[in-house]
């Protein structure tokens, strides 16, 4: 496309005129391997991005897409979408992209191989994302957004209500920092219980980000503010349905998520498909219990503390027959045969319908409980206790 050889004086505007907010999130470490080329790497995006880019992206010029004047750049380029979609929205045309989505791989690496193909000695970048810096907050919250862009990716706004009474209810030093868009669904209609400690965020994207940068960590589904969060590297506890977490996964260094089609849907969710459906398993079929469960599998990633009580998988259950437990869930059929007596008695006094205390844990037991661990029937349930730092204790 180019004969610009690398020059301190080059520049290139970039633009990105369609997709949402994750998508314009996935094409930042792209912009940081166009410096290898270019001197001034300008970045033409929606308007209402433009401040919080500006605050955020080291080194590279932030502009209305609307503002732009491309005869005063070397080169002009247009990152389209991935996958590509016909619209009328791109100011140039699309750069050609060699990789789809059926290599399976993040459409983070997908604009990084476009950038490649167009400029061929550029090098690939192999380092982490460049994430932005996290603000430094007293206040102990999480963040969590119901919505979508696309509301039918959206978990049952019902279930978001009762995560958030679930998460209340056993860590109220938490504040649940709702963050509520013009059409997003709001969970409070739906609590059933009174004296929750939360907030409603409605503010713009710059007083979202303002949220999101110093929480805790943040809850959602596969949406534009999932993935900002990923962008200031928030621990993130997230849902898939239809849309599944190959390309589109959200990339902080602490994940969970579920995707709700194992197990319940074996349909390949084009758009067509998406609109169509009335039951929605791949998401309504994924309770609050079992969320829950993941957000505490998060917590132990974040604070890695001892503790002595293990949560039991909602999706397990347990029968007993003589010596020997069994615990089954749809996938899944484990048979634990108890042979010694201390193993047998320490079960009989310490599990209960969802959990399990493991102070009073037989030595001989420890293995095949760790083993139960990893094939997530049990984990743990962290103990945090706060200092005026926001620091963990013991």
């Amino acid at each position: 496309m180019s004969s610009l050889k690398n020059d301190e004086n080059s520049s290139i505007l970039v633009y990105k005129s369609y997709g949402g907010i994750g998508d314009i999130f996935f094409t930042i470490p792209s912009l940081y391997m166009l410096k290898q080329k270019f001197s001034q790497v300008t970045y033409a995006t929606q308007p209402r991005m433009v401040n919080l880019f500006k605050t955020h992206l080291k080194g590279i010029n932030v502009i209305d897409e609307n503002l732009a004047n491309e005869t005063h750049y070397d080169e002009v380029i247009e990152l389209g979408n991935y996958p590509r979609f016909n619209n009328t929205a791109e100011k140039k045309p699309q750069i050609k992209y060699h990789t789809h989505k059926r290599v399976r791989q993040h459409s983070i690496e997908h604009y990084k191989d476009g950038i490649v193909s167009v400029f061929s000695e550029i090098e690939k970048a192999t380092t982490p994302y460049p994430y932005f810096e996290k603000r430094n907050t007293k206040e102990r919250y999480y963040t969590i957004h119901p919505g979508a862009g696309f509301i039918l990716k959206a978990w049952p706004i019902n279930y978001y209500a009762k995560l958030i009474e679930l998460i209340n209810d056993a860590f109220p030093q938490f504040k649940a920092k709702i963050i509520i868009g013009p059409n997003d669904p709001n969970p409070v209609p739906h609590f059933t219980k009174e004296n929750l400690n939360f907030e409603l965020i409605t503010g713009d994207i710059d007083e979202v980000a303002h949220e999101v940068s110093g929480a805790q960590f943040h809850v959602g589904n596969d949406a534009g503010i999932t993935h900002l969060a990923g962008a200031f590297n928030i621990p993130i506890l997230t849902i898939y349905g239809p849309t599944g977490p190959g390309s589109w996964g959200a990339f902080s260094d602490k994940v969970e998520l579920i995707w709700g089609k194992k197990g319940n849907c074996g349909l390949r969710c084009r758009y067509e498909v998406i609109i169509n459906c009335e039951n929605r398993v791949c998401l309504s079929n994924v309770k609050p219990e079992k969320m829950f469960f993941k957000l505490l599998k998060l917590l132990h990633k974040i604070y890695d503390t001892p503790s002595n009580l293990y949560w039991l998988n909602p999706d397990f259950k347990v029968d007993i027959e003589d010596d020997s437990y069994i615990f089954t869930s749809k996938e899944n059929e484990y048979l634990l045969e108890i042979k010694d007596f201390e193993s047998r008695k320490f079960l009989a006094n310490n599990l209960t319908e969802n959990s399990v205390f493991i102070e009073e844990m037989p030595t001989q037991f420890k293995e095949t409980f760790q083993a139960l661990e990893k094939l997530q029937v049990f984990t743990a349930y962290p103990n945090l206790t706060f200092n005026t730092t926001n620091e963990i204790t013991a």
